[in-house]
Formats: structure tokens, sequence, C-alpha cells
């Protein structure tokens, strides 16, 4: 992709994602707090001059099947938007994580990009990708945020609560020092996280 297609194509994304968190504004009183605190940063969102270059990791493979869920969803327009991105998308694995401590398995079905966004100090936004029939462990974070889920109907747990099925387009509320799990099931899964750090 050409630089201008690049920055376009992100400014849209931006957009998208804003609009449909500004639509569920007051829905739940828990995650209204921090879809507002998230959406007062969305505009100092911006591409990083220095990105890393297009990579992608094992389970890219799975991209277009969710793509293909998530456009089937509520979140369509948003997966529209990271289609239209894909062939710029840097994709890589928490550098803490390995086939010893994780499982090799898991490493092969499991990665991230922020799509080259240069954030504020406070706001961190990216999208999770999960292969079928992996277990993202209950893992607890400093940070709160939301998560939009855009392609898959994945198992979630949220701290001592039991593991749920939520559905695409579902926005999941995650506090400060929360955690969370995830489990795709029999389809891949795509999660847009916005993690505050303040």
């Amino acid at each position: 992709m050409e630089q201008d297609e690049i920055e376009t194509s992100t400014k849209d994304l931006i957009d998208r994602v804003q609009s449909l968190f500004e639509a569920e504004l007051g829905k739940d009183a828990d995650t209204t707090p921090i879809l507002e605190c998230v959406l007062t940063l969305f505009s100092e969102l911006r591409l990083d001059p220095e990105r890393a270059g297009a990579a992608q990791q094992s389970v890219c493979r799975h991209l277009s099947r969710a793509l293909d869920l998530g456009e089937a969803g509520p979140a369509a327009s948003v997966a529209r938007a990271i289609r239209e991105l894909e062939p710029a998308l840097h994709w890589r694995q928490n550098p803490k994580y390995n086939a010893k401590n994780m499982g090799a398995g898991f490493m092969d079905n499991y990665a991230f990009t922020d799509f080259g966004l240069s954030c504020s100090t406070a706001l961190y936004m990216g999208v999770v990708l999960l292969g079928p029939g992996v277990t993202y462990p209950l893992t607890a974070y400093p940070s709160e945020g939301v998560f939009l889920v855009i392609g898959g109907s994945p198992d979630w747990k949220l701290g001592d609560e039991p593991w749920a099925r939520v559905e695409a387009g579902s926005i999941i509320g995650r506090e400060a020092g929360g955690a969370e799990g995830k489990r795709p099931g029999e389809e891949p899964m795509l999660a847009l996280y916005a993690w505050l750090y303040q």
C-alpha cells in the first residue's frame, strides 16, 4: 500500500471505531465510563512515522475467516476497515510469551497488531487475533479498557466470573488491575482493544 492509502485507511478505521463506541455510550453502566475516557483520547491517535513494515505471524492464516465473520456482524464497518489495511499491518507477539511458557499450539495461533499507531501515553489500541481451539489464559493487567469483539463468538472470562459466550459486536470492559481470558472455540476470534494507562 502507498503511504497516502495507509493514512486514509487508518483514519477511516479510527473513525469507524469511534462511531461504534459513541453509539454504545449509555447502554452499559460498567463500560460507559471507560468508553468515555477512551473516546476523549481518540483525537491523539496518529500513524507512527517510524512504524515497522508489514509482517505476519502463523495465526494470520485465520485472519480472512475472522474478517469474514466480522463483516457479517454488528462490527462490519470495523472489519472492512481492517481488511483494507491488511497488506500494511505488522503482526507480532508478546516477547514474554514463548512455546515453553505458553505452548507451541498457542504461539501458532496468537498475534496482535497496533495498526502502526503512535498513541498518547494514556491510550493503546490494536487488535488481537486468536485461532480456533486455543485458550488465552486469565491474565491480569494494570490498565483498564474495553474490548470490541469483531469476528467470532468466543467464551470470555472476567476475573472470578465464569466463562461466558460473547458475540460479535460485544463490548467488554475491564477495570484497572482486572483480569480476562479468551477462548475462541471452533472459529477464530478477532477483537479490538483500547487500553487506558493513566
